[in-house]
C-alpha cells in the first residue's frame, strides 16, 4: 500500500505528541518512582538547604526531603540552587519538581504550592555567650535581671520584649543578624533574640563562644499559646499526590524516630519536632 511521506511524517508527529503528552499526563511522581530521580529546588542558606565547603549539599530541609523521598524509592535527588525569590517561579516552570528551603507555611503561600505536613517548627529565644552568664531564658528574665537585649529592627522581638516589660532603653535594635552577633561577641549586648534556626546556626559558627539558651520559655499569644511557626517542602499544586504520598512517607519517618535524629544533627531539640497530627492543611487555614 503506498503512504505518503507527508501522512507517514504527520502520524510519527501525532505519535510523538501523544507520548510527551503522555509523559506530562504522567505527574511528578510517578515519573520520580519511575526513575528513582526527583529534582528539588534550595536556597543556599544553612541550616535548611546549602553547599558546604566540600561541595557537598546538606541542610535540615534537605535531609528530611531525602529520607522521606527515600521511603517512596526516590533515591536520586538532583538539586538546583537558586535565589529565594525564584523558588516558587522554578518550581511552576518546572525547573525542579520540590522546594526544600525552611519554606514557611503561609496562608499567601499555600494558594500557590501544595505544603507537605511540617518537618520543623520554630519559636523565637536568644542567643548568648558561652554558661548564659546571666541566666537568661526568657523575655521575662531581661526585664527583671537588668540585662540588655539585641533585636533586629522591625522583627516581632521588638514587641515581644515590650510586652515583656523590658524598657526601651535596654533593648538595642540592629539592622541585621551579623550586627547583633558582633553585639553579642563584643559584649555590648547579654542577649540575641532571633527564630531559632538563626540562633542554632550563629551557635554553630561561633567556635564554641555562642550557645542557644536553653531551657527557653517562648512568648505567648493572647490566649497564652505559644505561638510556632512550621515550615515544610513543596510541591506543585497540580502535583497534589506527590505531596499526598509524601506525607505518608515523612509519617513513617516521623514515627520511627528518623525526623527527631535529623533535627538533632543540625542542633534541633524533641521541643522543634511538629506533633505529628499537624497538617499543613490546618496550617493553611490559620
Amino acid at each position: 500500500m503506498w503512504i505518503s511521506k507527508g501522512l507517514v511524517t504527520l502520524a510519527m508527529l501525532t505519535l510523538a505528541f501523544a507520548e510527551g503528552a503522555t509523559v506530562h499526563a504522567q505527574g511528578a511522581l510517578a515519573r520520580a518512582r519511575e526513575a528513582g530521580k526527583v529534582t528539588i529546588g534550595i536556597f543556599n542558606q544553612a541550616p535548611w538547604g546549602f553547599v558546604d565547603a566540600n561541595g557537598e549539599v546538606k541542610g535540615q530541609s534537605v535531609d528530611a526531603a531525602k529520607a522521606a523521598l527515600a521511603l517512596l524509592g526516590i533515591t536520586k535527588i538532583d538539586l538546583v540552587v537558586t535565589e529565594f525569590g525564584a523558588l516558587v517561579p522554578g518550581l511552576q516552570a518546572r525547573r525542579f519538581d520540590v522546594i526544600a528551603a525552611g519554606f514557611y507555611i503561609k496562608p499567601e503561600r499555600c494558594k500557590v504550592v501544595a505544603f507537605g505536613n511540617p518537618d520543623i517548627r520554630m519559636t523565637e529565644t536568644f542567643l548568648v555567650t558561652r554558661g548564659n552568664p546571666k541566666s537568661l531564658h526568657s523575655y521575662t528574665d531581661v526585664a527583671k535581671s537588668g540585662a540588655i537585649l539585641a533585636v533586629t529592627r522591625g522583627a516581632v522581638d521588638v514587641k515581644y520584649a515590650a510586652d515583656a516589660g523590658v524598657p526601651k532603653e535596654r533593648v538595642m535594635q540592629v539592622p541585621d543578624v551579623p550586627s547583633g552577633l558582633s553585639a553579642l561577641l563584643a559584649g555590648r549586648v547579654d542577649a540575641f533574640a532571633a527564630t531559632i534556626a538563626t540562633v542554632t546556626t550563629m551557635a554553630a559558627s561561633s567556635d564554641n563562644k555562642l550557645e542557644r539558651a536553653e531551657p527557653f520559655t517562648p512568648p505567648v499569644d493572647a490566649e497564652g499559646k505559644i505561638k510556632y511557626d512550621y515550615s515544610a517542602v513543596a510541591f506543585r499544586e497540580a502535583d497534589s499526590d506527590f505531596r499526598d504520598a509524601y506525607n505518608g512517607a515523612l509519617r513513617k519517618l516521623h514515627e520511627s524516630g528518623g525526623l527527631l535524629e535529623i533535627l538533632k544533627m543540625y542542633g534541633y531539640s524533641e521541643n522543634e519536632l511538629p506533633p505529628v497530627d499537624v497538617t499543613s492543611q490546618q496550617l493553611c487555614k490559620s
